[in-house]
C-alpha cells in the first residue's frame, strides 16, 4: 500500500505537470491555426462579395462586340473616303 501512495505522488509531483506543459505547447500553434483560419475567412468573404459583380461582365461582352462593330464600320467607312 505504501508503493501505492508513492506512485500516487510521483505522478502528482512529476507526470502531470509535464502533461500540462505538453498541452500548453501544444495550444499555442493551434490558437495561432485557428486566428489565421479566421483571417483566410475574412478574406474567402471579401472575395465572395466581390463575385456579385461578374453578373455585369455579360453586358460588358455585349457592349464590346457591338462597338466593335461600330469600329469596323468606322474602318470601311475611312476606306471608302480615303
Amino acid at each position: 500500500m505504501t508503493l501505492w501512495w508513492i506512485g500516487n505522488i510521483v505522478l502528482a509531483v512529476a507526470v502531470i505537470p509535464v502533461v500540462l506543459l505538453l498541452l500548453h505547447r501544444l495550444m499555442k500553434p493551434v490558437t495561432r491555426i485557428g486566428e489565421e483560419s479566421d483571417a483566410i475567412l475574412a478574406g474567402a468573404g471579401t472575395i465572395v462579395s466581390q463575385l456579385d459583380l461578374l453578373g455585369s461582365l455579360v453586358t460588358t461582352g455585349e457592349s464590346i462586340k457591338e462597338i466593335r462593330a461600330g469600329v469596323a464600320a468606322y474602318g470601311v467607312a475611312l476606306d471608302k473616303l480615303l
